[in-house]
């Protein structure tokens, strides 16, 4: 995922201990911004330090920040998983929700481009034929959505309402208290191995495989990313996708045509078929929205400010 944006970092700063770089793109007659800031870092007293430095401080952040930075961590270290005991609980939940508010805002916003462009070809062809390259988008999004199986199926107008329905964001606070639970706040092996922060399934042979495995499950593991925001996703896709959460779909769009915003507390207890503990695993979920506020994130933006991206060392 961050391979595109590696040849930007180039230049080098310093923040009390954390290396920082910047890529500047330089043109005859002037120079542009950076694209971004990179930091490597070598405990969670650096990566606290610099989100304290974005003004994404633990205080402002409990308060409800209308604007969020936008802020990319590209691994879970084993330090993060090996030091959890010695790490405060509370600093642990605070860098863990802040990073990972970021990254569902972010995975939300590519949806709603999704969405936006979605939406304005439906438009489009209710006046007339839309071009070629425009209906290939429609069909990789509705394969990518699992609305069409392959090229060959015709996406015909109840499956463009299907569409729409998929294609929304998850509440964040949902993704929070979620990735909260199914990580143990970031330090589950599985976090820390494949950056899975979602308990998700795998039948892939580079599935991590669980130490108590139940044989009448099949050979299942747990789906490894190269980076968290790509776990993010996944799970975003998985909830927009598989049949088990229709109903969370279902009553997702009935709030969007009544003009209701979408919170997790409205929808968490569609999502009961997540966990075989069923509506006790809901109302876990509802108990960590409400203890740490996490409501607030759902009405959030992201700020238009450049990606900071924070790099863990070994």
């Amino acid at each position: 995922m961050f391979s595109r944006w590696w040849p930007l970092l180039l230049s080098i700063l310093f923040l009390s201990g954390c290396v920082s770089r910047e890529k500047e793109e330089r043109t005859h007659t002037r120079k542009e911004q950076p694209r971004l800031l990179y930091y490597s870092v070598n405990s969670y007293k650096q990566t606290m330090q610099i989100l304290d430095n974005l003004g994404y401080t633990d205080e402002a952040f409990k308060k409800g920040m209308k604007r969020i930075p936008r802020v990319l961590i590209t691994h879970i270290s084993k330090r993060w998983r090996e030091q959890a005991d010695k790490i405060p609980i509370e600093t642990k939940k605070s860098i863990f929700l802040r990073l990972l508010a970021s990254g569902a805002l972010i995975a939300d916003e590519e949806i709603l481009q999704e969405r936006d462009k979605l939406l304005n070809l439906i438009a489009e062809l209710s006046k007339g034929p839309i071009s070629r390259k425009d209906s290939q988008w429609l069909r990789h999004l509705a394969i990518k959505y699992k609305v069409l199986k392959n090229e060959k199926d015709i996406l015909t107008r109840d499956k463009l309402d299907e569409l729409v329905k998929r294609v929304d964001i998850v509440p964040p606070s949902i993704v929070l208290a979620q990735g909260a639970i199914e990580s143990g706040w970031g330090t589950s092996r599985f976090a820390v191995e494949g950056n899975a922060l979602f308990g998700q399934w795998s039948f892939s042979d580079k599935a991590l495989k669980p130490k108590e495995q139940r044989s009448h499950l099949g050979n299942y593991g747990l789906a490894t990313f190269k980076t968290p925001l790509d776990s993010i996703r996944s799970y975003l896709l998985n909830l927009n996708t598989h049949p088990a959460y229709r109903e969370f779909r279902t009553q997702r769009a009935m709030m969007r045509a009544h003009g209701i915003p979408l919170m997790g507390e409205t929808l968490v207890h569609t999502l009961r078929h997540y966990s075989e503990r069923g509506e006790e695993y809901t109302e876990d979920l509802l108990k960590v929205i409400r203890a740490n506020r996490l409501d607030l994130v759902d009405s959030a933006k992201l700020e238009s400010g450049r990606p900071v991206i924070i790099d863990p060392e070994p």
